[in-house]
């Protein structure tokens, strides 16, 4: 399995992905992802070369979006400002974030998702970094049980965001299965 930067013409697999999990998260219950994501913002976080996509073959198997703290000033203020996600004590510019993973039905299941968990925190550590962060939506516990599985700790849940639980776990070298190639 390979992992490579998405380009432009992933945003329509990634939006279908999107769909396809708000249905299933929807018939079990969960108002995870009920606010719509623009297509718009997807296509941005492409374009910034933030968002990478695991392929196996030809076949899309997942995505996932990381940024660092230049580019996530909405998830902290300095001044503490209760919908602040990480405050400065925090030192957010110490930290890779994790954001927008996404398997679709047909490969979950298969550990895929701690395998990018994994690649993501041996990126972060590429750059120097002491962790790899996230922020999960506020009200799904299962995936918050899922963090914490994977080795994240729950730091704090900002109940006003609807993905207002931050976890992080330290960062460590990467020697799993996912390839990174640059296209």
């Amino acid at each position: 399995m390979i992992i490579t930067p998405a380009t432009l013409a992933d945003v329509d697999v990634i939006m279908a992905w999107r769909r396809e999990r708000v249905a299933w998260l929807h018939d079990r219950g969960e108002d995870q992802w009920s606010i719509p994501l623009p297509r718009s913002a997807v296509a941005a976080t492409v374009q910034a070369g933030q968002t990478w996509m695991v392929w196996e073959d030809a076949d899309p198997l997942a995505t996932v979006t990381l940024t660092a703290y230049v580019d996530v000033d909405s998830l902290w203020k300095p001044d503490r400002d209760p919908e602040a996600l990480w405050y400065a004590d925090d030192d957010p510019a110490d930290a890779l974030y994790a954001a927008k993973m996404m398997i679709p039905l047909r490969h979950s299941g298969a550990g895929l998702g701690g395998e990018m968990l994994d690649w993501a925190g041996g990126r972060a550590y590429d750059a120097g970094l002491t962790w790899l962060r996230l922020d999960a939506w506020t009200t799904n516990p299962r995936l918050h049980a899922y963090h914490v599985g994977q080795g994240f700790r729950h730091v704090r849940t900002i109940d006003s965001r609807v993905s207002g639980a931050c976890f992080e776990r330290p960062a460590q070298p990467y020697v799993g299965r996912l390839k990174t190639e640059i296209r």
